[in-house]
């Protein structure tokens, strides 16, 4: 049921955005209304990516600036949502070059530490599985790592390859073998 409620939010946020690019009565309307579709989505991918809130804020702010001025130039966008993860991605990048490569993924970013279970045995194990999990995201190539954080942030996979620059089924094999090494790597 989560896949049906996901891929509607999806879906849900897909009108939304065609509707801002065609109903929108000016150009900073169109810009703010996506910005407020999608900022929330385009920086927790950035923070996991650089794993710093200020330089995800920065980058954040200036994809939807480069989208303003795209957009001011009359180019014309047909999927701003992967336009703007595009960008994002690009921006990282470059952020990336002129810092330190990036750090292991920190557990309070993802969250998932959260102790859903009741007993003590229960909890051994949920805490032995997420160091698993840990040990193997840190081991993604970084690739890997930012195909599986776009799926995260609902993107398919054909958007996906169009941010990464790669080919779908290039993306389709990357979240393939990393979410079936991640189950291999959790449940052994």
């Amino acid at each position: 049921m989560g896949g049906k409620h996901c891929l509607a939010g999806e879906l849900w946020l897909d009108q939304q955005l065609l509707r801002t690019m065609e109903n929108a009565s000016s150009l900073k309307q169109k810009v703010s209304e996506i910005f407020d579709l999608l900022r929330d989505r385009v920086y927790r991918y950035l923070f996991r990516i650089l794993g710093d809130p200020g330089e995800a804020e920065d980058l954040t702010q200036e994809g939807f600036l480069r989208l303003y001025i795209c957009l001011h130039k009359g180019q014309v966008v047909k999927n701003v949502r992967a336009w703007i993860f595009r960008v994002a991605h690009n921006l990282a990048i470059n952020q990336q070059k002129r810092n330190v490569p990036l750090d292991p993924v920190d557990p309070d970013v993802l969250d998932l530490n959260k102790d859903l279970s009741p007993n003590a045995e229960q909890k051994a194990l949920a805490k032995e599985k997420h160091k698993r999990l840990q040990a193997y995201l840190v081991r993604l190539s970084v690739q890997e790592r930012q195909c599986l954080e776009l799926r995260a942030e609902g993107l398919c996979y054909r958007e996906i390859a169009k941010v990464m620059g790669m080919h779908s089924p290039t993306v389709v094999s990357f979240l393939g073998r990393v979410i079936r090494n991640i189950v291999r790597e959790i449940h052994d």
